[in-house]
Formats: C-alpha cells, structure tokens, sequence
C-alpha cells in the first residue's frame, strides 16, 4: 500500500460568492481536513491553496479531477510535497 503523503492543491477559479465552498466540498466528501488554506479573491478571479496530508498520490490525483469539474473552476495543479513518514524521521 502506498504511504501517505501530504500535496498542496492550487486552484484558480471565478470570483464568484460560494467558490470557496465548492473548492472545499470535495475533500469533505471524501473525509479530507485541509491542514491549511489560504484564499484570495478580487474581482477578476479566485485563487485557493490548501495543503492536505494523508493522502496518496493517487488519491490527490483523483481529487484534483474531481476538483477540475467543480462549476467556476478554472483550473487545478496538484503537488506532493513529502512522504508523512519521511517527515517523521
């Protein structure tokens, strides 16, 4: 079984009043706490960041297009950042 990990998600969407709401429905869904998430929103659009830990990589993958298909979203990159149990060392 591959170990957890921990991936940041970027997501770039319309400004519209619930985006942030929609971007966060998906990882509720699927049992996920983001461990942190920074948005910014301004008339010409939204940016999200979240970082989420305990995820394998397919599993982010499977989030991000997930994610891709949210109503207002532009688009989405994923990126691991470490193993859980590198970082334990």
């Amino acid at each position: 079984m591959p170990a957890p990990e921990r991936h940041e998600f970027r997501i770039e969407a319309d400004a519209v009043s619930d985006i942030l709401l929609r971007i966060t429905g998906p990882f509720a869904v699927q049992g996920v706490a983001p461990t942190s998430v920074r948005h910014e929103q301004d008339g010409e659009g939204a940016w999200t960041l979240l970082e989420v830990a305990g995820l394998t990589s397919e599993r982010a993958e499977q989030l991000s297009l997930r994610l891709a298909q949210v109503p207002s979203v532009r688009g989405v990159r994923v990126r691991r950042l470490h193993t859980l149990a590198t970082a334990a060392k």
